[in-house]
């Protein structure tokens, strides 16, 4: 059984060595398959085709990951707009966002010490004095620590929205500088446009 199965093997093969024709670069070569009727429009297609990979190799190089972007803004709030050259608003988010957690910190820090004071005072006018200072003082800090939150969000959902477009922005502006070219030197020679 193995004998026949190798000997059915070995004719098959070698048929198709004797069934094969000459190969016809003719029918290869087909440019109205492609809808190009002569040499000069394949020529065209081809060099569009090295610009347009030329405008994504470019961009590709260039752009900014999204997700790496709003993991920057995360940790450090603007750290996403300075890459994005939006460098007055990375400093306005980043000031601000430090001045309300220093806020925040600062309102908290006196009031725990106003509480301290309620706590350790024995007559009733300082008792309820303390207390309403450090509720005050509490209420003050969650508010300042609720605004930086909310700045936070917002600075992450900004850095989404500046990232993609300065991506747009790096398209158009690559697109334009290969338009704007006057040598183009390619393996088909030198084109100068005036």
């Amino acid at each position: 059984m193995k004998k026949i199965l190798l000997l059915l093997i070995i004719s098959f093969s070698l048929l198709g060595l004797y069934a094969r024709t000459e190969f016809d670069i003719s029918v290869f070569a087909d440019t109205l398959k492609y809808n190009w009727n002569n040499a000069e429009e394949r020529y065209q297609y081809r060099e569009n085709l090295a610009f347009k990979k030329g405008l994504i190799d470019s961009y590709e190089a260039e752009r900014l990951s999204t997700t790496l972007n709003l993991g920057k803004s995360a940790i450090l709030p603007g750290w996403g707009h300075f890459d994005t050259n939006n460098v007055l608003r990375g400093q306005i988010l980043l000031s601000t966002e430090i001045i309300l957690a220093g806020t925040s910190f600062f309102l908290y820090d006196k009031s725990v010490e106003k509480y301290d004071k309620y706590k350790a005072s024995k007559q009733i006018d300082e008792i309820n004095q303390y207390y309403s200072d450090a509720n005050r003082l509490y209420k003050q800090s969650q508010l300042t620590m609720g605004l930086f939150a909310a700045i936070w969000v917002f600075n992450i959902y900004d850095t989404y929205v500046s990232t993609n477009q300065y991506n747009e922005w790096l398209w158009i502006r690559n697109m334009q500088k290969e338009l704007d070219r006057r040598i183009n030197i390619s393996p088909n020679g030198i084109n100068i446009r005036f």
